[in-house]
């Protein structure tokens, strides 16, 4: 039977299907941030929202034509390079290396440093494969769809304030005794889901996602873009101070550092002074408000009951096992590296702690390399106003290279799909305006 949230998920991609516009695409945003959540009720497995919309997605393009022919944006050609690299990987690899002891995907990071089984060609190595090749798909899809743009916009500050407003809504009601209903957001059998401690301060809130650490890593990229918009064109600040208690709720050591070294690269990319004696005073009074903003935040959350699960959550989680279990994932994968000479285990072979140590132990130097050049090209396509999602895609890869190892995650190709078809968005303006000034 189907949840209600993927009720309410199928009914809406009905709807938008037949829409001659965007809606769709923007559906897909949405839909990217519930990955605790699943479309059918089931104890053992699930589908999450994005794979049944994307996928929806995916035919319509189809059926309309928008996958017909070469869609010109840049990094495309990488990115499908990518695709056959990890794809191929994952169904010949595992038998090339059978027997080598890995870090199961399904047994999880802590139970892995005790239980190794051995590598042989398994469901991860084929859903991993499905979901790539989907995630490419719906890049391919969001590069013909350029209709209706305000939608996707708009579909996107809704997502960031949905994840913002379900992690304060948590907190709110913790802090007043009342029991949030996560079993309406948490309905995904094939996960182990975060549960929080009713009326206890040091509980870290998990918001549309399996753990807080997920939560914090799309928080992390939305507020590096929200920082970059306010840098750049003077935009709100209240979308960055928001996301930033978010995240100090959600309490993520990498999404702060994320977050901090975003906003670091960004005071660099718009210097202040400029040799030998030009002084933009716009760039240094937006500098100054960030900086008094975020000092302000933080001095508030440390004078708060937040102060002691905050610090045992960032300065302390170096002495917590599960820091060390995640360190000793990303050291084997290295090992694993090593082992295989530089070609990996495959795609859905091994699940380490971080990105980097993933696509390594994986899919191999070559699919590393070309990783990063595909993502590199993909972000490339958000130009002139829409330069923001490229510090939205600096952030969500040092979160990532940080604490997060899955390079299918839905977040991440939906913000390399919106970049792409923003860029395209962009191009289509410019060659509108030069056609008409001809």
């Amino acid at each position: 039977m189907p949840t209600l949230i993927g009720l309410i998920f199928l009914l809406a991609s009905a709807y938008c299907f037949f829409q001659k516009d965007d809606r769709l695409f923007a559906l897909v945003i949405v839909s990217a941030i519930f990955q605790a959540s699943s479309v059918i009720s089931s104890d053992a497995h699930g589908v999450q929202p994005y794979y049944a919309v994307a996928a929806i997605f995916v035919l319509q393009s189809m059926l309309r034509g928008r996958n017909v022919g070469k869609p010109s944006f840049r990094g495309r050609g990488w990115m499908i390079l990518f695709a056959v690299i990890g794809i191929a990987s994952a169904f010949i690899l595992p038998v090339v290396f059978a027997g080598t002891p890995v870090y199961d995907p399904y047994v999880g990071i802590d139970d892995g440093l005790f239980i190794r089984p051995p590598l042989q060609l398994g469901l991860a190595n084929l859903t991993q494969s499905v979901y790539l090749l989907l995630d490419v798909l719906v890049v391919v899809g969001a590069s013909r769809n350029v209709n209706g743009v305000n939608f996707t916009l708009r579909a996107y500050k809704l997502a960031f304030y949905l994840v913002a407003g379900t992690v304060i809504l948590q907190f709110l009601f913790s802090v007043f005794g009342v029991e949030f209903p996560y079993y309406l957001l948490q309905t995904h059998g094939g996960y182990s889901l975060q549960g929080v401690q009713t009326g206890e301060w040091s509980s870290r809130y998990p918001g549309t996602f399996t753990e807080s650490s997920g939560a914090g890593l799309v928080l992390a990229s939305f507020t590096a873009g929200f920082l970059a918009e306010r840098m750049k064109f003077g935009r709100s600040l209240l979308p960055c101070l928001t996301g930033l208690f978010a995240i100090f709720l959600v309490r993520s050591t990498s999404s702060m550092a994320a977050v901090g070294l975003t906003f670091l690269g960004l005071l660099i990319a718009h210097p202040v002074f400029r040799f030998p004696y030009h002084l933009n005073a716009i760039y240094l009074k937006r500098s100054i408000l960030l900086i008094v903003a975020g000092a302000a935040a933080l001095a508030l959350v440390a004078f708060s009951p937040l102060r002691d699960s905050l610090i045992s959550a960032t300065l302390e989680k170096g002495e917590s096992s599960s820091f060390v279990n995640r360190l000793a994932s990303d050291q084997y994968a290295m090992e694993l590296f090593s082992v295989t000479k530089g070609i990996g285990v495959g795609m859905g072979s091994n699940r380490p702690s971080s990105l980097i140590t993933s696509l390594l132990s994986t899919v191999g130097l070559a699919g590393f390399a070309v990783f990063l050049l595909a993502y590199s090209g993909l972000l490339a396509n958000s130009t002139r106003e829409n330069s923001w999602l490229r510090w939205v895609g600096c952030a969500l890869f040092l979160d990532m290279a940080l604490g997060g190892p899955d390079y299918t995650m839905p977040w991440v190709w939906v913000i390399l799909a919106f970049a792409v078809q923003m860029g395209r968005l962009s191009d289509d303006k410019l060659l509108a305006h030069e056609r008409k000034a001809a």
